[in-house]
């Protein structure tokens, strides 16, 4: 390779900055050692932290497209490579890695763009691929065309579901269709890999290829017979050892060429097994597990059923990632619930690593680290083996030189390290006794990991756990997933690392039950870390019905009464990469003791930041909950009527006839119309008592509005509400009070509380609960409505009673409520930028906050934020003033770039947006040099920056307009001022 041509094309795109590689970049021979391949052999490759890889391939003169073709198809079979860049002299070819390989013109179909090598394209190229563009998200926004939903695992899982659903209908047993998939597939892998040889093959069955033998029944059952003994049986079900019939392995061998079952066209087989990572086998599973036929679609599966969701390989790698860091590679790991073995499968890969230390592993290390200290249990016979199956694989895919194959018999791991039983009593006999119990007890584990069954599995489900609970334990109310960790941790010693997904409700709801069980898991397994995946799980566990989220325990040094929360942020581009994005101010740290005197803090913790936690502290301390005030007035919020089904209405409603009754979609905000229907049923599933339907009325709808505030409005004549709806009947002489409520309800403060403290808006549903509302910190009411704030409140919501309310309207709200509760400007600001948080549980909320920030707008409103904190700051000693400079940069750019300088003297502190020179690599370039800073070094390990210099600092971030709220202007410039402390700078 020419490396000067090459290295010119990565320094002027972020891979090579200052003059030496960015993190995770390799070059040369380097690279080559991270990848086994066919044909292709790349000259450099960068890694994002979630495994992504960009490779690089440069060619003297144009490679003809037939030759990409090749390439592109390897790269596309290993799954992780999102763009191949394909560099000569001329110009640079920017390649899909994700596009699914087809037979004719697939260079030319997969082409992104084409760059010219010179600087003005580079420029172009930087904006939409360089590295800062990868990591920041923005080649996301600008490349739509590169999404897993065509790379090589979403392709192969849906063809095996194919293949699966036809060998079904056409009546092969589940069990036997996945077991001759799992054996061809396994097969497919030794040719593929030259494990076994076609010559082999022809001597054995009478053919050299697998699907001509597979249309040789006779020959199949050779095949079939020597697998067997050769690797040994663990894969293949004593129930289906029988060789199926010839229609079913020609579909099978259809299959392997590309045969369209219907027109019987043969088309193009894209996969190569040898290339295709193993870990992928084993999210077959998620299809075998979860496959039900179309004519029961609706009927939940016995995976779901148990709760079992499928692991994607991101979020293994996110678990072993933390738990694994610093290891030696003699740990032992236990699975509880391994299902189809991808954690093991992944620490398997891992302990070898670090056993062999940097050489070449010998069978011997792999063999023996398999068979010793890898553990895996499930209840699922199935998923037993294929995780041996995927065990299997691993071994052979780390072994150097996997020859002859006689040698490569594997000893058995059923029964011996992966056991098929119930988690809660897998040691009481037989294998499990023999694995997990040692003369002095339960044998201990110096990894535990896993995704246990989280969902909620109804009455029948909660009566059996009863059976099993240990008295005076706090256990969790709906769901089982802590279950499982308290029984893990009877397999673990003080120093041993946890690292398990579970549901995240008992963690942030407010359920009192749920929270004691978190905390006793917390207490018992200290120190914790606790990572909230409730915003990727539309992508993440697609058929979960509970939020995620991560229980760390013992993998990193921290205090034991220090609990570390991680929030990660949806991102557009998550579903299409499968990868996640994290930045310091997504990370907060609690004491247990503020947990045990405000467990909602957890719930803060995991969607707000600090700022948040400090105003919540001030709103409780100086108000009683509203739950409370209502006592005083005799008053409580009650759900309301149940039609339900004709066959459940059984209880008295004549008492409500001739009442109007409000439906689910008749209120607006602060408005009730005048025409509702009358109520004339006889009968109700729950019609409740007369005595709660009584004016005036506060009435909240349970599910938010998507402007992400509380539909609420008072009714001032009796009238029924359905459960869609929860309301309060105050006394008649408190009507005033019930107006003041309903504003207070209907303001910003409340989205930005619900959002902070509600069981489950934030996190899963867009629902309020009773008990959410009953915790809102409220003045006290009867001495708020003869108040001047609360005149001017009334007065607000008397004109907003109207089906339709404009936006300025809002803000005069907003501002009226503030007044009320005498907040300040800067905790304004929190609020407002909590509405702003509150509307990413919709999806134009998210998309809102991943748009590019504007200079003029975003970001001015971030820089008067931090010069109004900085400014209260220097005004103490009135010598000094603030000047801030915001650097004009495209939208398109990946970065916002903010100035802020100390001036001498007093002053008011200004605000400029200034017009730079050069494009925004010159701009940090030029910064660097004069603060001393490799700017673009420091970038490669660092979401956000902030640069002090002598009297200035400099604030460098993503473009997304969620790094630039006002929120975070407050908590940059406390941080701002923190560090000029340290630095002697103040």
């Amino acid at each position: 390779m020419s490396s000067a041509s090459l290295l010119q094309v990565l320094e002027a795109t972020g891979y090579f900055p200052d003059g030496k590689a960015a993190a995770r970049l390799h070059l040369g021979q380097d690279a080559r050692n991270l990848r086994r391949g066919r044909d292709f052999v790349p000259d450099a490759l960068w890694r994002s932290p979630s495994a992504l890889t960009v490779y690089f391939k440069f060619e003297e003169a144009q490679p003809a497209d037939e030759l990409v073709s090749k390439w592109r198809r390897e790269v596309w079979n290993e799954g992780f490579a999102p763009l191949l860049w394909v560099v000569s002299p001329e110009r640079i070819d920017l390649y899909n890695g994700f596009g699914t390989p087809v037979q004719k013109d697939d260079a030319q179909k997969h082409l992104l763009r084409t760059f010219a090598n010179i600087d003005a394209s580079l420029v172009e190229l930087d904006a939409l691929a360089g590295r800062l563009s990868i990591e920041t998200g923005q080649f996301w926004a600008q490349a739509t065309a590169v999404d897993r939903k065509t790379s090589v695992d979403q392709k192969l899982l849906s063809d095996l579901a194919a293949l699966e659903h036809d060998l079904v209908k056409a009546n092969l047993a589940r069990s036997a269709a996945q077991a001759v998939i799992g054996r061809v597939i396994f097969t497919q892998y030794l040719i593929d890999r030259e494990i076994v040889s076609t010559t082999h093959l022809k001597k054995l069955c009478g053919h050299a290829e697998l699907p001509l033998i597979l249309r040789d029944r006779t020959a199949t059952e050779k095949l079939f017979s020597w697998l067997s003994q050769t690797f040994n049986g663990d894969m293949f079900p004593p129930s289906v050892k029988n060789t199926p019939m010839t229609s079913y392995l020609t579909r099978v061998a259809d299959f392997l060429e590309a045969v369209d079952p219907d027109s019987g066209q043969r088309t193009f087989f894209p996969y190569q097994f040898d290339i295709i990572p193993v870990e992928l086998i084993s999210s077959i599973y998620e299809q075998f597990a979860h496959a039900v036929p179309p004519t029961v679609a609706r009927r939940p599966t016995e995976a779901r059923k148990n709760g079992v969701h499928y692991t994607r390989l991101s979020a293994v790698s996110l678990v072993l990632d933390e738990v694994m860091d610093g290891l030696t590679g003699m740990e032992s790991v236990l699975d509880l619930t391994c299902g189809s073995g991808i954690f093991l499968v992944e620490a398997l890969r891992r302990l070898v690593h670090r056993r062999a230390d940097g050489q070449a592993p010998t069978r011997d290390l792999i063999r023996k680290i398999l068979h010793e200290q890898v553990y895996g249990v499930d209840i699922s016979e199935a998923a037993i083996r294929v995780a041996a199956f995927s065990l299997y694989l691993a071994a052979l895919e780390l072994d150097p030189d996997p020859q002859p194959p006689h040698s490569l018999k594997f000893r058995p791991l059923i029964g011996k390290t992966l056991l098929i039983g119930d988690a809660r009593t897998v040691e009481q006999d037989g294998d499990g006794r023999e694995a997990l119990t040692t003369p002095s007890g339960l044998k201990q584990f110096d990894l535990i990991v896993g995704n246990p069954p989280w969902s909620f599995r109804g009455l029948k489900g909660t009566q059996a756990r009863r059976k099993t609970r240990d008295v005076g334990i706090p256990a969790q109310p709906r769901g089982e997933g802590l279950d499982f960790v308290l029984r893990a941790a009877e397999f673990s010693h003080e120093k041993t690392r946890f690292g398990v997904i579970l549901s995240a409700m008992p963690f942030f709801s407010r359920s009192g039950t749920g929270m004691a069980a978190a905390q006793h898991v917390m207490r018992l397994l200290a120190p914790v870390t606790l990572v909230n995946l409730s915003n990727l799980c539309n992508w993440l566990f697609a058929t979960a019905t509970m939020p995620a989220v991560v229980l760390f325990a013992r993998h990193r040094p921290q205090r034991s009464d220090q609990v570390t929360i991680v929030q990660i942020p949806w991102t557009a581009s998550g579903a299409r990469t499968h990868s996640f994005e994290v930045s310091p101010r997504d990370i907060i740290k609690l004491s247990q003791a503020e947990i045990d005197k405000q467990p909602f803090k957890l719930k803060v913790a995991a969607v707000g930041r600090r700022r948040d936690l400090l105003l919540l502290d001030t709103l409780c301390a100086e108000h009683a909950g509203l739950g409370k005030q209502l006592m005083t007035l005799k008053a409580k919020f009650s759900d309301g009527l149940t039609h339900g089904l004709a066959e459940n209405q059984t209880m008295d409603a004549r008492a409500l006839q001739g009442l109007e009754v409000l439906q689910a979609p008749d209120i607006c905000p602060f408005y009730i119309p005048d025409d509702l229907d009358l109520f004339t049923q006889a009968k109700a599933q729950r019609p409740r008592t007369r005595e709660i339907y009584r004016a005036p009325l506060v009435v909240v709808k349970e599910m938010m509005g998507n402007n992400a505030r509380v539909a609420v409005a008072v009714a001032e004549r009796d009238l029924v509400f359905t459960d869609a709806y929860f309301a309060a009947s105050l006394p008649t002489s408190h009507k005033q009070s019930a107006h003041l409520l309903a504003a207070i309800l209907g303001s910003s403060l409340a989205s930005w509380f619900f959002l902070m403290t509600s069981s489950e808006f934030g996190i899963w549903k867009r629902k309020l609960l009773i008990s959410d509302v009953a915790s809102m910190p409220v003045p006290d009411l009867k001495q708020a409505v003869k108040s001047d704030a609360g005149k001017q409140l009334l007065q607000i919501e008397k004109g907003l009673r109207t089906p339709a309310i404009e936006g300025r309207s809002w803000a005069l709200l907003d501002e009226a409520v503030f007044d009320l509760y005498d907040i300040d400007e800067v905790d304004r600001v929190v609020v407002r930028s909590g509405l702003f948080r509150a509307s990413w549980q919709w999806q134009a909320g998210r998309l809102t906050s991943v748009a590019p920030a504007d200079v003029r707008t975003d970001i001015t409103s971030y820089a008067e934020v931090f010069v109004s904190v900085i400014g209260g700051w220097l005004s103490a000693r009135n010598k000094r003033h603030m000047r801030a400079e915001i650097f004009d940069l495209p939208m398109r750019d990946a970065l916002r770039v903010v100035r802020f300088v100390l001036e001498d003297g007093p002053g008011k502190a200004t605000i400029d947006v200034v017009k730079p020179v050069g494009e925004l690599n010159d701009i940090l370039a030029s910064i660097g040099r004069r603060l001393k800073v490799k700017l673009a070094t420091a970038l490669s390990g660092e979401r956000e920056l902030r640069i002090h210099g002598r009297n200035e600092v400099v604030i460098i971030k993503p473009a997304a307009r969620r790094y630039w709220m006002g929120v975070s202007a407050l908590e940059d410039a406390d941080t701002v001022i923190a560090e000029s402390f340290v630095g002697g700078n103040a």
